[in-house]
């Protein structure tokens, strides 16, 4: 039998203002997870995926959870062209990690690297393509940039860089999916927004549980 490397611990991103905190604590507690808040200064409040700042705030102060924060737009460039972020407060005392989202192909992965690390936090770097070799930042696979679309293939990993993998993953195609990633990586994580959240885009705690039950096994 074919051993099967699982994922280390799944991220859901987009916990937005609907969202039950007891539930986010209850499936924490059952499973190895990372909570991912959405930042856009565009967006935030406006749109479902991107909660209240104010929401953002009690979530991360009174809930002792991995977070991740995933600054878009106007707010991933602020970090790329000086360095600084509005949110520097929060992300220093509160979230773990921080993914920059951009396709910017001049960027240094070590400055967004440096970046982090004097924040204490560990910055994550998107690719299209084939994983870079870099140390200095954890990088994840998403060929759709955000868009939820299924790849045809999963890129092998590189032993320097600890990768993840996005993309069109949902709670009844991740088992297959995790499946194929375990031959490309040992250690990696995945991540995925579209594929949990409900006709109405919210995002669904149901549908998390469904795709830990199938990554990880039921819990008692």
């Amino acid at each position: 039998m074919i051993k099967i490397n699982k994922p280390e611990f799944i991220t859901f991103t987009g916990v937005d203002d609907t969202t039950d905190p007891a539930g986010l604590v209850q499936l924490a507690d059952d499973y190895p997870v990372e909570w991912g808040l959405l930042f856009s200064s565009k967006r935030q409040g406006s749109e479902l995926r991107y909660p209240k700042l104010s929401t953002i705030w009690w979530l991360v102060e009174e809930l002792p959870l991995r977070w991740a924060a995933h600054l878009c737009g106007a707010d991933a460039r602020e970090v790329i062209d000086t360095g600084h972020s509005q949110h520097d407060r929060i992300l220093t005392e509160h979230f773990q990690r921080c993914q920059i989202n951009t396709a910017d192909p001049m960027l240094k992965p070590s400055n967004i690297g440096n970046w982090a690390a004097i924040r204490n936090l560990r910055a994550i770097l998107q690719c299209r393509a084939d994983f870079p070799k870099v140390s200095s930042v954890d990088v994840l696979f998403d060929a759709s940039g955000g868009r939820g679309i299924f790849p045809g293939d999963w890129p092998k990993a590189v032993n320097t860089t600890f990768c993840g993998f996005a993309g069109g993953l949902r709670p009844d195609n991740v088992a297959a999916a995790v499946a194929m990633m375990s031959a490309r990586a040992t250690r990696y994580w995945i991540d995925m927004e579209s594929g949990v959240r409900d006709d109405q885009d919210r995002f669904d705690l149901a549908k998390c549980r469904a795709v830990c039950e199938a990554v990880y096994g039921p819990r008692a």
